[in-house]
């Protein structure tokens, strides 16, 4: 496996890289460490409207400088990472696009996420959220509390194969433990709609042993991999809402959730169920894209 790793040497990179560390050292998987270098600005004289190509040649020097400023930083990250084999990239760019454009290089996108303002997020949004949004890669967001192993994980599931795949992805990315704990939640919206009660009570009855019958084989699969596992099923008015009220004041270190990867258009009128939890939520997110999507 290869695992993708932007840092920004910012506070985040520490906690970010004994993650991806962990993971990467049990499956002797290869670390792609990444920087985004901000671009140069030329501010022209009041005067001028033009860039001479003086000016343009000397912004270019200076980008170049920067990225080998940044390749040695990085280079000083590859000694704790030690002793994994660790690339090293740099490239010029808005961090989130620069990581979109090096997605096809690895097999998971490991990043960090960190606190904004509100008016920050409603003017920029955040890097994190947008690698999630665009990316056709599983998505790790490392954020608020972060464990040094993940020990206790809830995997929000919807009876979809987005998040079937999910939960098949995250049992072999991460070997259960000691005391290693797992909740499959499952979030019903509850809808009201005028109906025949005696009908819909006897489909009803149909589709919740089903659904038990299903959950109950996740379970199985989950305890033999080594997983203590349980069921929580919640009703809510919407699923986003739901998975966040129920993580509040709980003590899980990782959530695990599948995506449609809609495109672009497409996500601007539904929404997305995986970049609204991630925007919310205080704990690390797993987000997995389906493969046929």
């Amino acid at each position: 496996m290869k695992f993708l790793v932007p840092v920004d040497f910012t506070e985040i990179t520490n906690p970010l890289l004994r993650v991806a560390k962990g993971l990467a050292l049990r499956h002797s998987a290869q670390v792609i460490l990444l920087h985004a270098v901000s671009p140069m600005v030329y501010l022209p004289y009041p005067e001028s409207f033009g860039v001479s190509p003086i000016d343009l040649s000397k912004l270019a020097e200076l980008e170049s400088k920067n990225i080998e400023i940044t390749k040695e930083k990085l280079s000083a990250l590859k000694e704790f990472l030690s002793p994994l084999s660790v690339d090293i990239l740099a490239d010029v760019g808005d961090p989130a696009e620069v990581i979109l454009s090096k997605e096809n290089l690895a097999d998971l996108i490991i990043l960090g996420s960190h606190s904004k303002g509100l008016i920050e997020k409603i003017l920029i949004g955040s890097t994190s959220e947008k690698v999630v949004a665009y990316s056709h890669k599983p998505v790790l967001v490392v954020k608020g509390k972060v464990a040094d192993s993940f020990s206790n994980v809830c995997v929000a599931h919807d009876l979809s194969r987005y998040a079937q795949e999910a939960f098949e992805f995250f049992l072999n990315l991460i070997p259960a433990e000691n005391g290693t704990k797992l909740t499959i939640l499952h979030v019903e919206e509850t809808v009201d709609i005028p109906i025949v009660d005696a009908i819909i009570q006897k489909i009803s009855q149909q589709i919740a042993q089903e659904k038990m019958n299903y959950f109950s084989s996740l379970l199985e699969k989950a305890k033999e991999r080594g997983w203590t596992a349980e069921l929580v099923i919640e009703k809510y008015s919407n699923v986003p809402d739901g998975i966040i009220q129920f993580l509040k004041h709980k003590d899980y270190d990782l959530l695990v959730m599948g995506s449609r990867g809609l495109s672009g258009p497409r996500r601007m009128i539904l929404g997305s169920t995986s970049s609204s939890v991630v925007r919310k939520v205080e704990i690390p997110v797993l987000i997995h894209k389906s493969s046929h999507s």
